[in-house]
């Protein structure tokens, strides 16, 4: 029986080889005072310079924030949705400090709005983004996109009866529109081309023969594969990438020429502007007008406009040229302490009377 039981102890024994044993070679490194302050010092020595230019391209970067012009337009019943009336259009002016440089970038930015939400992320079909099946798709199919997947929530499960595009995220597109006009000059051009990303124009939102079915946003748009508008408009698809923030940017348009420092005006509107309507713009699909601009205050949001540059870093964003440099500071405080220390009281290298079995061998 004794015998037995080593055969089955030996079987189950790993092969005797480093990898199996754990005993490959392997590089131990002892962090020595020396190679302890070398180091914070190497760090607080790159850091700080790092920092600095970051700080100081974030610096050069020219940005011009707008006033929250959900509450500059609005003429009446401000804070009942219901009733609400805002100047349409409506035209507010910011000030440029100093040139701005092409390409200058302009952005709507809401504030207090959660895009983030578990249940509106999802809230989309991509399939039916993609013009797969061409659109052909019953509301039944399209779970993820509810409560916006029906046209008539009671009505039957047809094709004729699902929204498309539907969910959530397609449904509370950002409508409210722009032009820049300088001061006692001239508009601005503003370039619509590239703000989306290549590939989501290319591969991921196609036009079918069902887009714009039951969908407000798309009244009176061509939405024939191909057009570039409706689902491949780059406005739409730029809205389509949610934001991983409560207060955020979304880029409108680019800004291919200089803009002199001076004041501008920003007029914005929603709708369309009809012959024969009047200067009031209309709701398309309602044929009413339009008396509300893009509403955020059943939420508590805010709506800006915001004109900038960039730099090799990208936006102004002074907080990476913060981080570097305090990183780097406390390093160099680090590696001061260490040295004051090791100058101090040094402590031999492998001294073995630290250790406490060498102390009390009762215990």
């Amino acid at each position: 029986m004794a015998a037995d039981g080593d055969a089955g102890a030996a079987s189950r024994r790993p092969p005797n080889t480093p990898f199996r044993q754990q005993t490959l070679k392997a590089w131990r490194p002892i962090l020595t005072p020396a190679w302890v302050i070398a180091t914070f010092t190497a760090v607080g020595v790159a850091f700080i310079p790092i920092g600095a230019f970051c700080l100081v391209a974030s610096r050069g970067v020219v940005e011009v924030i707008s006033s929250p012009y959900d509450e500059t337009c609005c003429e009446s019943h401000c804070d009942d949705e219901l009733k609400r009336v805002d100047r349409n259009p409506c035209t507010i002016t910011v000030t440029v400090p100093s040139k701005m440089e092409a390409p200058v970038h302009m952005y709507y930015m809401l504030e207090n709005y959660y895009q983030n939400h578990r249940r509106y992320v999802k809230s989309r079909s991509d399939k039916q983004l993609r013009g797969e099946s061409g659109g052909q798709i019953k509301p039944s199919l399209l779970s993820d996109c509810s409560p916006r997947a029906y046209a008539n929530p009671n009505g039957a499960d047809e094709v004729s009866n699902a929204i498309n595009p539907c969910g959530l995220i397609a449904w509370s597109l950002f409508n409210d529109t722009f032009t820049l006009t300088k001061t006692g000059g001239s508009k601005v051009p503003l370039v619509k081309s590239g703000i989306a990303w290549n590939s989501d124009v290319s591969t991921k939102f196609k036009n079918s023969d069902g887009t714009g079915n039951n969908f407000p946003p798309f009244a009176s748009k061509d939405c024939s594969p191909g057009s570039g508008q409706c689902t491949e408009d780059e406005d739409f698809i730029v809205w389509m990438r949610t934001a991983g923030l409560p207060t955020f940017r979304k880029l409108y348009r680019r800004i291919n020429v200089d803009l002199e420092a001076g004041e501008y005006s920003i007029t914005i509107k929603n709708g369309e502007v009809l012959s024969g309507r009047g200067d009031r713009p209309i709701n398309r699909w309602s044929n009413k007008e339009q008396n509300t601009l893009y509403p955020v205050t059943p939420f508590g949001g805010h709506k800006f406009v915001v004109l900038t540059t960039t730099a090799w870093i990208g936006g102004r964003n002074d907080f990476l040229g913060y981080a570097y440099i305090i990183v780097g500071g406390v390093s160099l405080i680090l590696a001061l302490a260490f040295f004051v220390k090791h100058k101090i009281s040094p402590r031999k290298l492998g001294d073995t009377s630290y250790l406490i079995w060498s102390k009390d061998q009762t215990h």
